[in-house]
């Protein structure tokens, strides 16, 4: 759906429609490209321990939502308008501050698949995704974009 900014400004409706197109558009982007490495390396016989794809699927959209909110919180950050919510990086974080926090999430969203028991690792993936979603409506909802600037 191409529709012009001036558009997506005067209709409320049109504005939540492009915003959850970006955030499916995102979501379904990278458990596609990741998911299918996921599958590559599932092995026949799985142990508790070992990931399924059902694992690598959650894996990689928590990560995908994970980078979608770090590019919005990049944007956050450049503008300047409104102080961030996160009690780790500060009310005015730097850029770089932000990206050691995003790198941080995402090795410790990686480090979850070493969990052993399979409900456990899947209940905080599906946490985090859905926590990850709110926040980047929240922060598109305010204005801000992905900002591939980094």
């Amino acid at each position: 759906m191409i529709v012009s900014r001036r558009d997506v400004d005067a209709y409320p409706l049109l504005r939540w429609i492009v915003q959850w197109g970006w955030l499916a558009f995102i979501v379904v982007a990278g458990s596609l490209l990741d998911a299918a490495v996921g599958w590559a390396q599932v092995p026949c016989s799985t142990s508790s321990r070992r990931l399924t794809g059902t694992d690598y699927a959650l894996l990689a959209t928590s990560t995908t939502l994970l980078a979608a909110d770090w590019l919005t919180s990049v944007d956050a950050v450049r503008r300047g308008r409104t102080p961030e919510l996160n009690v780790f990086i500060g009310p005015h974080p730097s850029v770089g501050r932000v990206n050691t926090y995003a790198a941080l999430s995402v090795v410790g969203n990686l480090s979850v698949a070493r969990f052993s028991k399979p409900s456990l690792r899947r209940t905080v993936w599906i946490v985090l995704s859905a926590v990850e979603a709110r926040l980047i409506l929240h922060n598109f909802a305010v204005g801000y974009h992905l900002s591939f600037k980094i």
